[in-house]
C-alpha cells in the first residue's frame, strides 16, 4: 500500500468515483468540493478524511488530484485570494490535474509551480462517467519528472485501466482535447448525415445500422445512436457545453502552432452554437441541434417494432 497521502478537489460525475475507487484501493484520501453537502457525503459514505478549505487539503496531502471544469479553475485552486492549496502544500508535493485544461496554459502553470518547490502532471482522462464508475478510465498523462510519476502511479491504477504516456508537461491535456475534438467529428457528422438522409426519405435506424458495418462507422455510431439518442434517453454524464469547450481548446492548440485546421474551426463554432442553443444539455443531446436549425424531426425510436 501507498504511504502517499492523496488529497481530491472536484467530486462531481467524474471526480466521485474516481475519489471512491481510489479511497477503496486502500490509498489515504481526503476530499474536497464547494459544495458542502456533496463533501459530507463522500467523506461519511467512504469514510475519508475532508478538508473544509483547499489550504487544508494541501496541509493534509502529498499529492493533490484536481478534476474540474477547466485549467482556469485550477489555477484560482492554485493561486487564489484567499484560500488557496498552495498556502497548504510543502515543496516536494505534487499536483495532478486529471481535468481538461489548454495545453499551454499547462505548461505555464506548470513553470509556476516549480519555482515554489511544486511537481505539476497533466493527466486527464476519457472513458466517461461509466469509465470513471467501472476504474476503466483511459488516462494521458504528460510528465517531466519520473519519481513523481511513480508516486502517483498508485492512483492512476486505481482510476484507469489504461495509463499512456504521452510526454512531457502538457502533453495529456494536448492528447485529450485532440481526442475529444475526433469525437466531437464523429457525433456531429452522424447527426448531419441523420439529417441529409431523414429529409431525402430514409430511415434513421436503417442508416445507423449500415453505418455500423460500413466504413462510416464511428464511436458515437456504434455506442451512442441506437443506445441512447435515438430513443432520446441520453445520460452520457458530459455536457455538451464541456465538449465545446474541448473542441474549442483544440481549435487553440493548432492556432498556437500556427496551424490552419479548417475542419477544427468549423467544428468549435458549431459546437458553441449547440451548446448555447441548448444550454446544459448532454453532449448527445446536440441531434436536437440540428433538427431546430433544420427544421427537421428524427423519429422517435423506443426500439419496439410494429
Amino acid at each position: 500500500m501507498s504511504g502517499t497521502r492523496f488529497g481530491w478537489i472536484g467530486l462531481g460525475n467524474m471526480g466521485w468515483p474516481m475519489a471512491r475507487n481510489t479511497k477503496t484501493a486502500g490509498l489515504s484520501l481526503n476530499v474536497f468540493d464547494i459544495n458542502q453537502d456533496v463533501l459530507g457525503r463522500f467523506a461519511s459514505e467512504f469514510d475519508s478524511g475532508r478538508s473544509s478549505s483547499l489550504q487544508g487539503l494541501g496541509e493534509a496531502s502529498d499529492v493533490v488530484v484536481t478534476i474540474v471544469p477547466d485549467g482556469k479553475v485550477v489555477r484560482r485552486i492554485c493561486f487564489g485570494e484567499g484560500d488557496n492549496v498552495l498556502g497548504g502544500l510543502k515543496p516536494g508535493s505534487i499536483l495532478v490535474d486529471m481535468s481538461s485544461s489548454e495545453p499551454t496554459g499547462t505548461r505555464e502553470l506548470g513553470a509556476e509551480l516549480k519555482a515554489k518547490g511544486i511537481t505539476l502532471i497533466d493527466a486527464p482522462v476519457s472513458g466517461g462517467a461509466h469509465g470513471a464508475d467501472a476504474g476503466t478510465l483511459s488516462i494521458m498523462v504528460g510528465c517531466d519528472d519520473e519519481e513523481a510519476f511513480k508516486r502517483v502511479e498508485p492512483m492512476f491504477q486505481a482510476t484507469g485501466k489504461n495509463v499512456f504516456r504521452c510526454g512531457g508537461l502538457g502533453n495529456g491535456h494536448a492528447m485529450k482535447c485532440l481526442n475529444n475534438y475526433l469525437s466531437a467529428v464523429g457525433l456531429s457528422a452522424a447527426n448531419e448525415a441523420l439529417i441529409i438522409g431523414k429529409k431525402f426519405g430514409l430511415d434513421a435506424g436503417t442508416m445507423v445500422d449500415i453505418w455500423n458495418v460500413s466504413t462510416g462507422r464511428n464511436a458515437s455510431t456504434e455506442t451512442k445512436f441506437r443506445q441512447k439518442v435515438l430513443p432520446r434517453t441520453y445520460g452520457s454524464g458530459f455536457a455538451a457545453a464541456l465538449m465545446a469547450k474541448d473542441v474549442g481548446i483544440a481549435n487553440g492548440l493548432a492556432k498556437s502552432q500556427d496551424l490552419q485546421a479548417p475542419v477544427l474551426e468549423a467544428l468549435s463554432g458549431v459546437w458553441n452554437a449547440a451548446s448555447e442553443m441548448l444550454p446544459g444539455v448532454d453532449h448527445e443531446v446536440t441531434l436536437e441541434y440540428y433538427e431546430r436549425i433544420n427544421g427537421v424531426e428524427i423519429p422517435l425510436d423506443t426500439g419496439k417494432k410494429d
